[in-house]
Formats: structure tokens, C-alpha cells, sequence
């Protein structure tokens, strides 16, 4: 891991900071002396890291949780754009909310609120909306759902791509300081929790897909049921209760 001590614009890097240091507690602070480290991608924050040790360790200790959190660089990098993707999403929704509510009023959409949801919304996106509506709440119905299920996908599929980066967390476990990026002097969430939620998220969107794919692969694709079970470790009883009794 490049350890640095001043921010730079490109790369992963931790900038690592050694010093009196603050810990939010109730309504107020405490300070001890320790090491911050701030995993960055470039200029963006991806965790931080405070740890309260004396000044003559700061630097070692420093570098070896740094080290320690490298192996988890690429599925924090992807959960990075998952939570900025979720933001817009939030947006999104909430824009389709508010023309909703106009519409239930029987009035068309605002065009503040038509150019808002264009803004999230792709060329192509926008080009069939208005061909296959006539007026602006006719094209709300058809682009609003679309960019919704776009940014839906673009989060499904970072999920995923987190997961398939994840390293074994019994060989590269993360330590319980790192936090996500807060404001405000706030404790931030535990990247620990985070990372953890996320991927369960991505394993469960995996897990539901894996029945369909084991009848495709030896019904349509013709993978033996052997084939099946040397490759993904699935038991034969398993397989079999999912596929027509062999003939």
C-alpha cells in the first residue's frame, strides 16, 4: 500500500496522519494521541481509520492496518460507485414521486420536474419516452421507470463485481476502526458492517439466480449432471432435485 502523508489526485493511496486525534463521544470529544489513516482513491474517501496508539508506534501500527486493508481496495472501490449510484437512485425515485403527485392532480408534470428527470436519464432513454408517449406526463410514465431500472442494474451489477474482488475475510480480515466517510464530527458506519451487508446482498441476488442455471446448463446447454457437480461443488442430491428424473 502507498502510504503518503499529503492528498493526491490520482490513485489508491493511504494518507496517514500522526498526532493528538479526536473520538466523538456522546454530545462531545475525547482526544488521545494516535495515527489516522484515510484509504483514498485519488481525491475520494473510500474509509478512515483512527487508532489510538503512542507516538513512537503510530507509524508502524499505521502501515500495518494499512497493508492489512489493502486486499479489500478493489470491492471498496465498487461499493464506492454502488452508494454514489443508490444517491442518485434516491433522487430518481423521489422525482418520479413528486410527478406522480402532480399527476394525481390531474395536472402535467412541471417542467422543472420533467428537465430534473431528464438529467438523470441517457439520450436514448429519453428519445424513446418521447416516442412513445404523446405529452409530457405520458413521457414521465415511460422515462421514469426506465432510469430507475437502469441505475437499479448499474447497482446490481456493482454489488456483484464487490463480491467476485472480496478476499477470503479469514485471511484478510478488516479491522473494527475503519469507519465510512462522515461529516460533521460524526462517528461514521463501520466498514466492517458495510462491506458485509453489501456483499450478502450480492450473494443472495447469486444464490437466487443458481437453480435457473444448473436446469439451463444441462437442459438447454448440455453439461452433464457430473459436469454440474465437479464445477460447482454442488451435491448430486441437489442437482437431481432440481432436474426431471434421468431416463
Amino acid at each position: 500500500m502507498d502510504i503518503t502523508t499529503t492528498p493526491r489526485d490520482h490513485g489508491v493511496h493511504v494518507i496517514q496522519t500522526v498526532g493528538m486525534l479526536n473520538w466523538p463521544e456522546g454530545a462531545g470529544v475525547w482526544q488521545a494521541h494516535g495515527v489516522r489513516l484515510d484509504l483514498m482513491d485519488g481525491r475520494q474517501r473510500l474509509a478512515v481509520c483512527k487508532l489510538e496508539v503512542e507516538q513512537a508506534k503510530a507509524k508502524e501500527r499505521g502501515a500495518l492496518v494499512a497493508t492489512q486493508i489493502e486486499p479489500w481496495v478493489k470491492t471498496l472501490r465498487y461499493l464506492a460507485v454502488v452508494r454514489d449510484l443508490r444517491s442518485t437512485l434516491y433522487d430518481v425515485d423521489s422525482t418520479i414521486q413528486q410527478i406522480e403527485e402532480e399527476q394525481d392532480w390531474n395536472t402535467e408534470p412541471s417542467l422543472e420536474l420533467v428537465d430534473k428527470l431528464e438529467v438523470y436519464a441517457t439520450g436514448e432513454e429519453i428519445d424513446a419516452a418521447r416516442a412513445a408517449s404523446d405529452g409530457r406526463s405520458a413521457m414521465c410514465a415511460c422515462l421514469g421507470p426506465a432510469v430507475a431500472t437502469r441505475y437499479r442494474r448499474l447497482i446490481t451489477q456493482g454489488l456483484r463485481a464487490a463480491l467476485a474482488f472480496a478476499p477470503d475475510p479469514a485471511d484478510s480480515p478488516i479491522h473494527p476502526a475503519w469507519e465510512q466517510p462522515s461529516y460533521g464530527g460524526l462517528k461514521g458506519e463501520s466498514t466492517a458492517q458495510m462491506v458485509a451487508r453489501d456483499l450478502l446482498t450480492a450473494w443472495a441476488d447469486v444464490r437466487d439466480r443458481r437453480d435457473p442455471l444448473i436446469t439451463w446448463a444441462v437442459q438447454d446447454a448440455g453439461l452433464t449432471r457430473t459436469e454440474v457437480q465437479q464445477t460447482t461443488s454442488i451435491s448430486r442430491s441437489t442437482i437431481n432435485r432440481l432436474l426431471p428424473s434421468e431416463t
